[in-house]
């Protein structure tokens, strides 16, 4: 027998909804803001890598930053672009 504690996850799992309300590159900077200060990542250069590019640049690399705690719902024309 073993006994365990349950596994909590830091940072809970949060849905964005591109194609909505949530799909503008604002919202994307306040949330990637928020999960860099609580998983004690580098919010200035995360913020600057976001922001050189275009829309698509940018979800790319919060994807890639923070992918592992948020599920993204894209258009197809944006899965397109994306893929």
């Amino acid at each position: 027998m073993s006994i365990k504690v349950p596994f909590e996850q830091r940072i809970p799992q949060i849905e964005i909804d591109l194609r909505g309300p949530q799909g503008n590159v604002f919202y994307l900077f306040r949330v990637g803001q928020k999960l860099a200060h609580q998983l004690g990542m580098d919010w200035d250069l995360i913020f600057k890598r976001m922001a050189n590019g275009d829309y698509v640049q940018a979800v790319r690399i919060f994807d890639a930053y923070f992918g592992q705690y948020v599920t993204m719902y894209v258009s197809e024309e944006l899965r397109e672009e994306l893929a």
